[in-house]
């Protein structure tokens, strides 16, 4: 079954309704999360106040699933309908329907690229398969303009389209304009150490490798990077992210790093990192924009130019930084600093043409202004029509081109059908009228932008007037809100009602080398009611997972620990000291080689009894007073075996019904000591004695 065709005989269908001037078709195939060259365009229309309306698809529109089945529908009726009626549609990957699709003639199509420049081969100048192939030449006959970055990539984009380099228009590239705007950096490095409190003081290191295509080859792209190595050597200095490739499903970001795969918007950053950490993604040639240092971390550079899909220019001779093959180099590198900001900046100017955030201003300018030309580089402005125009599907081809100075030549000289030209151009001819009509469109184009740039300024004036109110405002809920908070901390006290937040902590080892061992029950009661009472494990400080949220109207805090079970008191130690809690306020969960699956144990106090997490979490808190849950996991140990190795073991089949019921159980105590309500914990869970059980 050919989607493409399906989805083509819809938008053919409606081709009966007449085309709106007015609707325009963003197709986002390759999801930017509302940040790239569609929506900076779309943003731009809008400040300009054009009353267009947008017709909206994107790649999660194709979605083939249960839950999808009325964006399907939707997809395939209004979405299709709003395509065939609209004047322009604008695309950020290849649309392969497109090529089976009956355009009007009224109807522009125009094709840009979610990357900048031409790092990668894509498209034609890498796909293989003849039938993609003659589906993407046919879609591409019926697109009227490639958008480009630079003159230098013009012939790799009309290889990569299969077109005609005529077609490819060198105007820049709009989501590029992002880098070019002011932006208060600090702030946004400030918000996110909210999140990860250990990057402050520190520079900030991304490290966001492409995929390889091989599942095989995917996987090892993590396997490669010492992540220990780059703290033990660079820690102090440097604070390491990690951005995969959404086509890398087989690699997996280890808990102990910022996993920034899923940060929404990549420019913004991309604009908060100092180094970036490549291989061969194009994300390198937008980020040499910032004109910061680049490294190229190719471990299997050998493999990867002689089997993957190559580069337009040569790897090694074009790269923006060095190349380093291992670890080693790489952290040997970063010590000494042996990046070249010059062959960032080299790099920089080999794909783009346009360093001011202008990009936008000019797709909007052709398009729905009243240009004549088309520049295909910044320097070579020429006539684009007639080249073209012979490419166009013989259905869509024009004998005359469409702009606003060929009519009123043709009126001048008598013609035209479009009415009369004003009385001071009567007596001229026809040049004479062309010459002055451009002359009074500049001089009414400049007092529009005169009355525009004032407007801006009197609303930037508005705009402070109004920050400034708003400052002032929060700054008085502010202090509200402090003297409302300190008088209801002063009344609780006094009436012995205070309540502070609590924390629960499960014990165990992170990376999925220990997942479901028996040490890492406390992970496993963790994870159980952090989703009995959907609190989501996603913040990365005080060196643990955390999660926060409300059980039975209570705060809590859900704390895994990442600093391996024998250093435990690590982590909650900064936990205590922020939240100025007491010790009571701390429930531990953890493994108990003496108590029988699904048996559990509740005190309020006690010692480590031989176990190392506890002896670590005492020591750091200073005392043993604290409640703890402790989950049986099978008994004495085997004779001969060693005590490591059982309990870094994973539960038998006979064992793991028992572990659930006493997870079920942790997870209800755990909701009582939540709401101050322990001491029926321990009458309805822990068991009086310690039951031992012999391994068979």
């Amino acid at each position: 079954m050919n989607t493409n065709k399906i989805f083509a005989g819809f938008f053919n269908f409606f081709r009966k309704w007449k085309v709106k001037k007015n609707q325009i078709t963003l197709v986002e195939k390759l999801n930017t999360g509302g940040t790239g060259s569609l929506f900076e365009i779309k943003n731009e229309c809008e400040k300009r106040g054009l009353p267009f309306h947008f017709n909206i698809i994107t790649h999660a529109d194709y979605e083939v699933s249960p839950r999808n089945l009325g964006g399907l529908l939707k997809l395939f009726t209004i979405k299709a309908f709003r395509m065939a009626t609209s004047s322009h549609i604008f695309l950020n990957d290849n649309f392969l329907p497109l090529g089976y699709m009956k355009l009007s003639d009224k109807t522009k199509v125009v094709q840009l690229w979610h990357g900048m420049g031409s790092f990668k081969k894509f498209g034609g100048s890498s796909e293989t398969d003849p039938a993609v192939l003659k589906e993407l030449e046919a879609a591409t006959q019926n697109t009227d303009h490639i958008l480009a970055s630079s003159k230098n990539i013009r012939d790799n984009y009309a290889e990569a389209f299969i077109a005609p380099k005529e077609k490819v228009i060198c105007i820049g590239c709009p989501q590029v304009d992002y880098f070019f705007r002011e932006h208060d950096i600090a702030a946004w490095k400030e918000e996110l150490s909210e999140q990860y409190p250990e990057m402050k003081g520190k520079k900030l290191v991304l490290y966001a490798p492409t995929f390889r295509g091989e599942e095989e080859h995917d996987k090892k792209l993590l396997e490669a990077f010492d992540f220990d190595a780059f703290q033990k050597e660079l820690g102090e200095d440097y604070f390491l992210m990690v951005r995969l490739h959404p086509q890398i499903q087989s690699a997996k970001v280890p808990e102990t790093v910022a996993n920034m795969t899923d940060y929404p918007n990549v420019r913004k950053l991309l604009c908060m990192t100092d180094i970036l950490i490549a291989d061969y993604s194009s994300i390198a040639v937008e980020y040499s924009l910032l004109n910061r240092p680049i490294i190229l971390y190719a471990f299997d550079k050998d493999w990867y130019l002689s089997k993957d899909r190559g580069f337009y220019f040569d790897y090694e001779k074009t790269a923006p930084g060095p190349i380093v093959e291992n670890m080693q180099d790489l952290i040997d590198c970063m010590k000494n600093e042996q990046w070249d900001l010059k062959k960032v900046e080299s790099f920089a100017h080999l794909h783009n043409d346009y360093f001011d955030d202008k990009s936008a201003e000019r797709v909007v300018d052709y398009y729905f202004g009243n240009g004549k030309k088309l520049p295909n580089s910044v320097s070579e402005p020429e006539p684009f029509y007639e080249e073209w125009n012979q490419y166009r599907p013989k259905h869509r081809r024009k004998k005359n081109p469409d702009s606003i100075s060929q009519n009123i030549f043709d009126n001048a000289s008598g013609k035209g059908q479009n009415g009369k030209l004003p009385e001071k151009w009567a007596t001229q001819d026809a040049e004479a009228a062309v010459s002055s009509w451009e002359s009074e469109r500049k001089k009414q184009r400049k007092k529009q932008q005169q009355k525009v740039k004032m407007q801006e300024q009197l609303e930037r004036q508005r705009q402070k007037q109004k920050e400034k109110q708003e400052e002032k405002q929060k700054e008085k809920q502010k202090e509200q809100t402090l003297q409302n908070q300190e008088k209801t901390n002063t009344e609780e006290i006094k009436s012995g009602k205070e309540h502070r937040m609590k924390v629960i902590v499960g014990l165990g080892n992170p990376t999925d080398q220990y997942k479901g061992t028996r040490h890492n029950v406390g992970y496993m009661a963790i994870d159980r009611i952090a989703e009995a009472n959907r609190i989501n494990m996603n913040q990365h400080k005080f060196k643990a997972m955390v999660g926060s949220g409300f059980i039975g109207g209570s705060k809590v805090l859900l704390v895994k620990p990442l600093t391996y079970m024998n250093l435990s008191g690590e982590s909650l130690r900064p936990i205590m000291d922020f939240y100025k809690l007491d010790l009571s306020d701390i429930l531990v969960i953890y493994d108990d080689i003496s108590l029988e699956p699904g048996m559990l144990r509740l005190r309020t106090k006690g010692s480590a009894g031989g176990h190392n997490g506890m002896k670590s979490i005492i020591k750091h808190l200073g005392g043993d007073t604290f409640p703890r849950i402790r989950v049986g996991i099978g008994g004495e140990k085997h004779p001969g075996q060693d005590l490591a190795d059982y309990v870094l073991g994973h539960f038998k089949d006979d064992e793991k019904e028992l572990l659930a019921e006493s997870l079920d159980k942790a997870e209800k105590a755990a909701e009582l000591f939540a709401q101050d309500e322990f001491a029926e914990a321990m009458n309805k869970y822990s068991v009086g004695k310690k039951k031992r059980k012999t391994l068979e």
